[in-house]
């Protein structure tokens, strides 16, 4: 620091006080000098050590002969002008900084938020139109990774949607099936009875055929609601079976129905395992069904019976003329009728529906020329004690 700032007092010992040289401003430390008074100050000389001086600081000595005391006063003005500017920088750049901090936070908070606002707007789309399609911006953020949680339960929905709508569409097929199969047995009868009344055919003719399409009517009808009790699966009643026996009875029923088919079992001496009898029976008798309605007489059948740890497979083959793969494809669907056969197209439905309500399933492999197997996989169930 410059040493004109500091101010030089001299006292005597009877307190007469004068300014040397120096500072600018000597006029507050000569009161503070005389209020003081000589005792003091001649005292503060003695310990040779600085002290506060009104709001100065300053520090005092004995003169070179003992008789007064010199006071080196500092006003601390430039200290304090000094102070005060830095007090004023550090206000203005703490004020800078902490709106540079503000403006930064935002921009992150912004930049932060921002595929959370995506995430909004898909949700919004989806819900406002139904797009299931639409998936969320990924990333390995938390965020993104919550949208790969979202995306995954949107690609749950969206499969559940799709199934609905095909299980809505095959009710209406269904319903619009059902409802062509029992409009042509009611025309028949509808347009006999038309014919009676104008003597058109005979009353023996009329019934006839009548009766006929009753039954088919009444068969087609047993049939739909069996497979809307086994659809429900309350159509079960399992109990131990033997299933091997149940083979064998169903090959002689198709022997004794069609003396010169030949129907032979490939099956184990037994074979007991948890079923319902009923519905396996069933299941045998329309395979056995399908083989006399789709193969030439004396075309040659086997029914065979095998199993594994876990399940139980039982398959009925021809050695017909077999079917075309797109036939094949086809075959288990509802009122699916093979080219140039009758009947309601239901027989291998049931057959499916009944080893689904099992908890197995139905599968046929066939080629032109090569016949048809058809298989039915049932889980293989310990018998009840």
């Amino acid at each position: 620091m410059a040493p004109g700032r500091y101010i030089v007092l001299t006292m005597t010992p009877d307190g007469r006080v004068h300014a040397g040289s120096g500072g600018p401003d000597p006029a507050a430390a000569l009161q503070r000098a005389a209020r003081l008074g000589p005792d003091p100050l001649f005292a503060e000389a003695r310990r040779a050590k600085p002290f506060r001086f009104g709001r100065m600081r300053a520090i005092a000595r004995v003169g070179a002969r003992g008789r007064n005391v010199v006071v080196i006063v500092d006003p601390l003005s430039d200290v304090r002008a000094t102070l005060a500017g830095l007090l004023v920088t550090e206000s203005i750049t703490g004020v800078v900084l902490l709106g540079l901090i503000a403006l930064l936070g935002r921009g992150l908070v912004r930049r932060g938020l921002a595929p959370v606002s995506r995430m909004a707007a898909t949700a919004h789309g989806i819900a406002s139109g139904g797009d299931l399609s639409a998936r969320m911006e990924e990333s390995p953020s938390e965020v993104g990774r919550l949208a790969g949680a979202i995306n995954v339960m949107l690609g749950r929905i969206e499969q559940a949607f799709l199934a609905r709508l095909r299980s809505e569409a095959k009710v209406r097929e269904f319903a619009a099936d059902a409802s062509h199969e029992l409009r042509t047995p009611l025309t028949t009868i509808r347009g006999y009875s038309d014919l009676y009344e104008q003597g058109a055919v005979s009353a023996e003719e009329a019934m006839r055929r009548i009766s006929g399409e009753a039954a088919r009517m009444g068969r087609l009808v047993e049939e739909l609601l069996e497979l809307a009790r086994l659809d429900k699966g309350s159509a079960l009643s399992p109990a131990p079976v033997d299933l091997a026996a149940l083979a064998r009875e169903a090959a002689a029923d198709a022997a004794a129905v069609e003396p010169d088919r030949p129907v032979r079992t490939e099956v184990p001496d037994t074979l007991v395992t948890v079923a319902d009898e009923a519905r396996i029976r069933q299941v045998l008798a329309n395979l056995l069904a399908n083989v006399r309605a789709h193969t030439p007489p004396r075309t040659p059948a086997t029914v065979r019976l095998v199993w594994t740890d876990a399940a139980v497979v039982l398959e009925v083959a021809d050695e017909g003329p077999g079917i075309a793969p797109e036939e094949a494809a086809r075959a288990f669907d509802r009122f699916h009728h093979a080219q140039g056969s009758g009947g309601s197209g239901l027989g291998l439905a049931i057959v499916a529906a009944i080893a689904a309500a099992h908890g197995g399933h139905a599968a046929l492999r066939s080629m032109p020329g090569a016949g048809v197997v058809v298989r039915v996989e049932l889980p293989r169930v310990a018998p009840l004690s």
